[in-house]
């Protein structure tokens, strides 16, 4: 299950609680109100006016004598509302992404241009880990990650390879992409000291979109 709260730029709306709830009852009818409040991040009261609610629209059936053995069961109507709950978050996050992806169309660009087909990314964190699902969905090769961290070398991201920068040398690729915005002077700095070669940053207007630009 998605959890909202490693996204700093989005706050839960009482619809997306009121999603995850129903959607930790259908897979759990005896969870209590305690694991749902830490799964949904809210304190136990606010997850009991949700089961109120949801008792009164006749989403849910309770049954038990007290907390510590209450059990819930999604009616018909719970099931088909946790449908359209899930539909709708859906439909939003796929229209966040197509517009996320038409910020890079720029960065498409570039690697068509300057047929780019074999790319290293240089930076396995979160900023990586975006560029990694962009890239592949056109069809981009990512053969592999560096990092600085020896933490994450030998590991994977998303199922491709970490290596040492160093690595690089011993792999063919058409570009070298920083995948960082903020540390981006630093990495290339770091990766120029190296001596590697094809190197590529992103660049950010004030419009938003982002561009390649090759070093």
């Amino acid at each position: 299950m998605l959890n909202i709260q490693n996204y700093t730029f989005f706050n839960p709306s009482p619809n997306f609680r009121e999603m995850v709830i129903l959607k930790l009852i259908s897979q759990e009818n005896d969870i209590s109100q305690d694991t749902m409040a830490k799964k949904v991040g809210v304190v136990p009261s606010m997850i009991n006016k949700y089961l109120k609610d949801f008792e009164e629209n006749g989403n849910i059936i309770k049954s038990g004598e007290n907390k510590r053995n209450m059990s819930y069961e999604l009616t018909e109507a719970g099931k088909k509302r946790l449908q359209f709950l899930t539909l709708s978050f859906v439909d939003e996050v796929s229209e966040l992404y197509t517009e996320t992806k038409d910020s890079f169309k720029k960065v498409f660009q570039t690697l068509k241009k300057d047929n780019l087909k074999d790319i290293l990314l240089y930076g396995a964190g979160v900023v990586g880990g975006i560029v990694l699902k962009v890239l592949k969905d056109e069809n981009i090769n990512i053969i592999g990650f560096l990092d600085d961290s020896p933490l994450k070398q030998g590991d994977k991201l998303q199922g491709i390879d970490i290596y040492p920068p160093e690595k690089a040398k011993e792999l063919t690729y058409d570009a070298l992409i920083i995948a960082s915005f903020r540390k981006s002077e630093k990495i290339l700095e770091k990766a120029t000291e190296k001596n590697l070669e094809k190197l590529y940053v992103f660049k950010i207007d004030e419009e938003g979109n982002i561009s390649l630009e090759g070093r």
